[in-house]
């Protein structure tokens, strides 16, 4: 079980800081803008977080967690806390957004 979080958090974080330099890097060259950009990775933090916690909620009913009382508090915990992951990376990727330098 404990392996199910740091899995499905990390595939979250890893994502979205992948998207997260993709789209910096668009905006360091100059083909979007600043503005575009954190739009883009706001609604790429969105739909990041909303497939991995669907793939986490298919996968641990196919692992059988949603059998027992105890482990389905779990999986809906490792649901919660990958939205958290998401909105971290989001809020941490809003802040650090910048335009390129102009001389």
């Amino acid at each position: 079980m404990i392996a199910f979080f740091l899995v499905s958090m990390g595939i979250a974080g890893v994502v979205c800081f992948v998207a997260y330099f993709l789209l910096q890097r668009k905006v360091l060259e100059e083909t979007l803008t600043l503005d575009d950009g954190k739009g883009y990775f706001l609604v790429a933090c969105i739909l990041i977080g909303f497939l991995v916690c669907a793939g986490g909620f298919y996968i641990g009913q196919t692992a059988g967690y949603d059998q027992q009382e105890g482990t389905s508090t779990m999986m809906a915990l490792a649901i919660l806390l990958d939205i958290m992951v998401t909105l971290l990376v989001l809020i941490y990727g809003l802040v650090k957004f910048r335009e390129p330098e102009h001389y």
